[in-house]
Formats: C-alpha cells, structure tokens, sequence
C-alpha cells in the first residue's frame, strides 16, 4: 500500500520528473540494444564468412549461438519497449492530472454518449457532457469500465450497507496510488476497445465442440493407430490398412476444415480481447485488500482455487495448439493420425463448459473495480472532502456544513450549508438574478449524487439520508416530439407525484416551477404542487423568483423554511455575496441591469 502524499499536486509532479529520468534511461537501453542487435547479426556473417572452410559444425555453431544471443537481446529490447510505453503512459495521466487542479478539461472524455435529457438528474446537474462532473471524475483504464463508472453516476444505490461498503472500498484505493496508476496506464496501452466485450460474450455463447461421435473417434484414434502398427509389424495386418484409416482421418479433417476456421477466428478474437483484460485481472489478483467490497471482487475471480488469469493462459495453451493446424504437413500429419483439430476443439469445449457461464462475471468484475478506481484517484486528489455520515431516519434528510460545486475552484467557490431535519421538509430559495440559486441547488443535487455513489463531497459535514434524486432545473422543449418546453416540465413534474404515489422515498430540486406560464397561473400551480409534495411525504428545495411561495412557511411551520441570495446595489454598483441567508429575498437586479446595460432609459420609473 502507498504511503500517502499530503499534498497530491507534488505528488504528481514529483512523479513526472521521476518517469521523465526513466524514460531517458529506457531509450539509451533501447538505443544501446538495437545496436547491439545489428552488431551481432554483423559479427555473426562476418564469423561465418571467416569460418567457412573449418567445416558445417563449426559454421552451425556459430549460427546457433548468435541466433540464441539476437533473440535473447530481442526479448530484452521488446521488455524496455513495454517499459517506455508504461512510462510514458503515467507521465501523460500525471500531466493530466495536473491540468484538472486547474479545471483545464483538454483530453477528458466527456461521456456525452450517457447524456439522456429524460433522466432524473444528471442533464440538469451536468453530470455528463463537456466539463462535466463525468469528465472530471472519470479514469477509466477500460471501456466496460467507463460504462460502469456512468451506470454508478446515472443510477446510485439507495442502500445504505451497500454505500458504505463503496466507501470503504474507495478509502482503500485511495492509498493505492502505484496500483491504480499502473492499471491506469495498462488500460491506455492495452488494445482495448468497446468491441471486446461483446466479443468475448459471442465466445461465451459458442459450442464449437464437435459432436459427439467425432468425439469419442478423437479421444481413442491414437489408441487405435497404436494397435494397428502393434498388429501389422507382428504380420497379423497389411501396412495398407493402416494407410486407409490415415487416409480417412485426413479427409475427415478436411471436410470439416473450413467450419473450425471459423470457429478459430471466434476463439482467437476472444482470446486478444481476454488477454487485455487479463493484465489487468491479474494485478487485482495479486492485490491484498482489507475492505470487504474489494475481497468479494477478488474472490469472484477465483473458481475452484483456480484464479482466473490462469484460467485464460489456459484457453491461450489450446488456440496455441489448435494453429498448429496452419501449417501444411502438421495439419496432414497430425490430424491424419491424431485427428488433431477434433481434439483441440473437443478441449477447448470443455473449457468454454467450465468457464463461459464466468466470462460475463469476470467483465462485471474488472468493470466495477475500474470505476471504483475512478472515485478513489478523485478521493486522492481532493484530500479536504469528506465522506458523508448516513442514516436511515430522515432525521435529518439532509444537513451539510461549507458545501460547495465541485467544478469550481476552491479559490472562488463560495460554500453554503443546508439543513433539513426531517421529512416532509421544503427550502424555497429566492433571490436576484445570477446572485448564486442556481449554483447552489447543482451543488446540492451533485454532491447528494456523489454522496449515494460512495464517494467524497465537498463539504465540512454532509450527512443524509439515501434515496432517489429527482430535479427540474433544465427543461428543454422537444421539436421531434412536437413537444413544447411547458408541457415537457408539466411531464417531469407528473413523473415525480406518481413515484411519489407509489411510496418511493425522493429528495427534489426544482428552480423556478411551471416557467411556461403567466405569473398568476404559475402561481396558483406552484402553491397546489407543494401543498401535493408534502402530502406526499416529500423533501427537497424549490428556487423561486415568486415571493410569494415565501408565504407558504406561515402555513407549513417546520416544514417549509425560506432563504435567499441577496444583491447587494451600493453606489449605483451590482454585487453579490453568494451567501445563504434566512428569510425571503428583499433586492432583485433586473431593472437595474437593464438600466446599467442602456435597454431601457435611467429615467424610467418602475
């Protein structure tokens, strides 16, 4: 286990120089090998040349031992060629570590292929998308991770053993740096595609035993060949008969060529698509791990003790034995006497019997150990988060100290705390334009998400209670569906009172409901629908431009509290706190910028 840096900003700058001096060294290896290569080819021609009149075993010798020495040398120069490529690997994700301290987003992927405008939350709380919380978070060393790492984000656990056993297993990779680094640069220099796993579940799913006949008719031909020359040199047989059956064999093998062709190019497509992922099953495996989520997910790749980076060398021995078949005279040879491919395949069968029905698991496996990585390097990298509290009682629904946005700087974030004791419990927040609602329901609704995800939040003290998240703060209208912005909030609003309905426990944010309407309407709507939400047994926090839903906290004592996001207007001047503060917002901007930016005259009277 890593000793833990205080400061990760040093750590990976550290790291850069550190690889910058390896890899120096790593090319003057390589540098000084491939000459050494060329070298002994020259030295070897040139000895052979010199040699050649001392005879064929003087002239084979020298041969052989400068073949041995090239591809001895060989093997080195491709180990320091791996080595440049990790180096340089972890060079480039420190560099890109440290462009996110400074929420520079180049090279991140976005993961806009999650976005989904109908999800509950995470087109309102840009959870996916350019300079997204998917983007920042995201080191996926997989593909089949990735997705792992969206599905965690899109869709977390309300499950309170369930989140604390991902914490503690985020906690631990945390103080994994050298461990997540190298799984994280294997993923980069691996082959690796989205392809892989749907290749690997085609190769779950194939049969290409043949049939049964075929197999018992492989299993003894060897047998058979035995007595058949036992018998014929005592005289008891001609040599033709013998010369029959191999003839039989072969044309046996022949006729069923092209079908195990096919086969074999599944399997061996398969096996690439296995083996780049097996490196990185195999640092797992040889990882000890405290927390109980990690020693679950090491032990499902296990199988009768057997572990499963063995388990693919394994099926690697048998396609190794079934290309034999690509030569000319061993496919003659070893499928006229041995019925070789059959036997290859009959094998290979018997291992897709034992182990196909695991492949999909072992992908499952990799895939959430991969995200949980994601969380553990955005753990190490924010040292000052913390981990929330839980409970189960809805007392409080939510309370947070110093909560801020995590894709604001801490340099300029303003931090805000929440509290809501119990449930059914509203926040309506009012307040000016741009004075910091809107910031500050995303930093609710974010850190809420990442708090049921296991991970970290930003905050001083954050404890909740888990259940569904749901917001309305970006509807957007739908020209495809001839659908207009009104109804597609109206939609949302219906989504969440017939969840609601149902039982389902849910935490709201809304900013500025039914926005499609004139103010009296919108009003009245407005007023109905929090009275409907906390009969339902809802809580959550509503951002408003309409004083008056500041009223409904007269009605509602204890239920319903009102805050705000005051502007302040000194000297004919704009500026904002950013503050929370109690009570109903008193100053609003909007005819002063119009004034200010020359839209409407100064004189005007409003």
């Amino acid at each position: 286990m890593d000793k833990i840096q205080k400061n990760p900003l040093n750590y990976y700058k550290e790291l850069i120089l550190s690889n910058e001096e390896k890899l120096a060294f790593t090319q003057k290896r390589i540098y000084l090998i491939g000459t050494l290569r060329l070298l002994i080819v020259l030295f070897t021609l040139a000895a052979i040349y010199l040699l050649w009149d001392k005879g064929a075993t003087v002239i084979f010798s020298v041969f052989i031992t400068g073949l041995a020495i090239f591809l001895t040398l060989m093997r080195i120069h491709n180990r320091y060629f791996i080595n440049k490529a990790m180096q340089e690997a972890i060079r480039d994700i420190c560099k890109k570590e440290l462009r996110l301290f400074q929420y520079d987003f180049e090279g991140c992927d976005t993961g806009s292929e999650y976005t989904d405008s109908a999800h509950d939350y995470s087109n309102d709380l840009d959870i996916f998308g350019p300079k997204s919380i998917f983007s920042y978070i995201d080191r996926s060393a997989t593909s089949i991770g990735r997705d792992k790492l969206a599905e965690m984000l899109k869709y977390p656990s309300s499950d309170i053993r369930d989140i604390r056993r991902k914490q503690q297993a985020i906690k631990e990779l945390s103080r994994m740096n050298k461990l997540r680094l190298e799984l994280l640069a294997q993923g980069m220099i691996s082959e690796e595609n989205r392809s892989n796993r749907y290749i690997i579940e085609e190769i779950s799913d194939l049969k290409p035993a043949p049939a049964l006949w075929l197999r018992i008719v492989s299993r003894y031909i060897p047998y058979i060949f035995i007595f058949l020359f036992a018998t014929w040199l005592s005289g008891f047989i001609p040599g033709i008969v013998i010369l029959y059956l191999f003839i039989a064999c072969f044309l046996l093998a022949i006729f069923k060529s092209k079908k195990i062709t096919r086969i074999q190019e599944q399997l061996n497509n398969g096996l690439k698509s296995l083996k780049s992922y097996a490196v990185l099953i195999s640092q797992i495996e040889s990882t000890d791990f405290s927390s109980s989520l990690l020693k679950d997910l090491k032990n499902k790749l296990e199988t009768d003790g057997i572990p499963v980076s063995v388990r693919i060398k394994k099926l690697g021995q048998l396609l190794s034995n079934l290309d034999q078949r690509y030569n000319g005279i061993g496919f003659a040879l070893l499928n006229g006497f041995l019925l070789w491919d059959f036997r290859q395949l009959s094998a290979i069968g018997e291992w897709l019997d034992k182990n196909a029905s695991e492949l999909k698991k072992w992908l499952q496996v990799l895939a959430r150990f991969d995200a949980l990585c994601s969380l553990a390097t955005y753990t190490y990298n924010h040292p000052n988060y913390i981990f929330p509290s839980l409970n189960d009682s809805d007392s409080p629904v939510i309370r947070a100290r110093e909560m801020g946005h995590p894709l604001i700087n801490a340099d300029r974030c303003v931090c805000n705390d929440i509290s809501m004791e119990s449930r059914p419990s509203f926040l309506v927040i009012t307040g000016a334009n741009m004075a910091g609602k809107s910031t500050y329901l995303r930093a609710i609704g974010v850190n809420f998400l990442l708090a049921s995800a296991g991970a970290p939040v930003y905050a001083k003290e954050f404890i909740f209670s888990p259940c569904s998240l749901f917001t309305s703060l970006r509807t957007t209208d739908s020209l495809s569906d001839q659908e207009s912005y009104f109804f597609a909030e109206l939609k949302r609003l219906k989504t969440i009172v017939d969840r609601l309905h149902t039982g389902e426990k849910m935490f709201i944010i809304l900013d500025e409901i039914l926005k499609g309407t004139n103010s009296t309407d919108k009003q009245t709507g407005s007023l109905a629908l929090i009275e409907q939400l906390i009969g339902l047994n809802a809580s959550g926090v509503i951002a408003t431009h309409d004083l008056m839903l500041g009223k409904l906290a007269n009605d509602h004592p204890g239920i319903i509290f009102n805050y705000r996001f005051e502007a302040d207007i000194t000297d004919n001047e704009l500026s904002f706190s950013y503050r929370l503060q109690p009570g109903i917002a008193q100053n609003m901007n909007a005819c002063f910028l119009m004034k200010k930016m020359g839209i409407i005259p100064e004189s005007r009277s409003l």
